[in-house]
């Protein structure tokens, strides 16, 4: 396990519990990374300089702090301009990395799935471009030196900027490609006319346990999937089918939010993230056992109106509430652990995906049997009476589903 420094500056415009919450948050990324923290340097600056990040005495204190540690490397929870992890890293004899490097190599350790690697690796081409780009010292001459077999005076970052410009144009039609596979998949779902719930929140809030909850109580026997308590343990979406009472629909996992999450990430991971926006509702997870639960909410509520996914009908859910002495919570509580809440959080769901908006009583004739078995799923539908001419059935759900029986209809009431 690589022993590292973490360090960070909180600004003026950040509260003392804010500064908490996210150095605490950057050491859990560290965990998720297997980095070990050997020490800790913080500053309060009103900005973060642009040449070394630290002042010039705190700077001393980082390198002293590196040799004494023997740490092998720097991370910051700030931002670090390319230039500026450039100079700390040649001060301290050691790489400086910021958050967003140190999320995007999670995300590499992470990537299980074809399309997940291919996003991570465009992420970081697009991370490192500039780096590329900016290799030149404080002269302006290139670190490393230049190369001219490519016309005169071409620099060897020009050559290599322009490499990984083709091989994300490369990784760019792959990705398309998968995505045309994954639409394809898609329509094949949706001819099965089944709702979709997607899991959205916060990275450790509790969706892949909530996953696992739902699986136990109305899913398939060993279809659960990964649940860790590490920031960032699933990447790749889970899909799995649930039945209700009489009532299926479809369950997806998410990758979990975080603050500030880099924008090159979250262009990367939208087709991923299509279960989110694709969703006939959506189920937001929230820690409650988070003194910082109210930030979190707030972020996932923000990124979800990044990706074009907050018209969508949501349901929040207060997990962990086994952890949290007095449940003072508006809205449906939960605990995974223990199952409590999770029938009442069950039945909701489906009053969101199959909402009894019309009833209607039809005579349905045998020959039209099929659609009864078609759509006793999505309906509920009571049989009242059969005879000569065929079943007498009360349908009650979405107009959309009722449509296809109105012309065996008896009689009608709006709900």
């Amino acid at each position: 396990m690589n022993e590292i420094i973490l360090a960070g500056i909180r600004l003026k415009s950040q509260s003392e519990d804010e500064f908490v919450s996210a150095m605490a948050e950057c050491r859990d990324l560290c965990v998720a990374c297997e980095l070990e923290i050997v020490g800790e340097i913080t500053q309060n600056s009103s900005s973060v300089d642009l040449k070394t990040a630290f002042r010039s005495g705190k700077v001393e204190e980082l390198v002293a702090l590196v040799h004494e540690t023997n740490a092998s490397q720097v991370v910051f929870y700030n931002a670090l301009r390319i230039q500026t992890a450039g100079r700390l890293s040649e001060a301290c004899g050691v790489e400086v990395i910021d958050r967003t490097a140190l999320i995007l190599h999670i995300f590499s350790m992470r990537a299980k799935s074809q399309q997940a690697k291919l996003q991570i690796e465009m992420a970081r081409l697009q991370y490192d471009l500039p780096r590329v780009l900016n290799n030149r010292d404080e002269s302006g001459h290139e670190r490393g030196g230049a190369v001219t077999n490519r016309g005169g005076g071409e620099m060897r970052s020009e050559i290599i900027a322009r490499k990984y410009q083709a091989r994300i144009t490369i990784l760019k039609e792959e990705l398309a490609k998968i995505e045309i596979r994954r639409g394809q998949d898609e329509r094949r779902r949706s001819k099965t006319l089944l709702k979709r719930a997607a899991l959205v929140g916060y990275t450790n809030a509790g969706k892949s346990s909530f996953m696992n909850a739902m699986l136990r109580k109305c899913g398939e026997p060993g279809s659960e999937v990964l649940e860790q308590d590490m920031l960032f343990a699933t990447l790749d979406t889970s899909v799995r089918k649930c039945k209700e009472g009489n009532q299926e629909f479809l369950l997806y996992d998410t990758v979990g939010f975080v603050s500030n999450l880099p924008h090159m990430l979250i262009e990367a991971f939208k087709s991923t993230l299509d279960a989110a926006r694709d969703a006939d509702m959506l189920i937001h997870v929230v820690d409650a056992s988070d003194p910082a639960w109210q930030k979190k909410r707030d972020i996932t509520l923000q990124t979800l109106h990044e990706i074009g996914a907050d018209k969508i009908p949501m349901m929040q859910v207060m997990n962990k509430v086994d952890l949290v002495p007095e449940k003072h919570f508006d809205g449906l509580c939960l605990s995974c652990l223990t199952g409590d809440g999770l029938e009442k959080v069950s039945k909701t769901m489906i009053e969101i995906l199959y909402p009894k908006k019309n009833s209607i009583t039809c005579m349905l004739p045998y020959d039209k049997m099929s659609m009864f078995d078609a759509y006793h799923k999505f309906l509920q539908m009571d049989i009242l009476e059969q005879n000569e001419e065929g079943m007498l059935v009360q349908i009650c759900g979405p107009e959309s589903y009722i449509k296809p029986f109105r012309m065996y209809s008896i009689g009608e009431k709006e709900g």
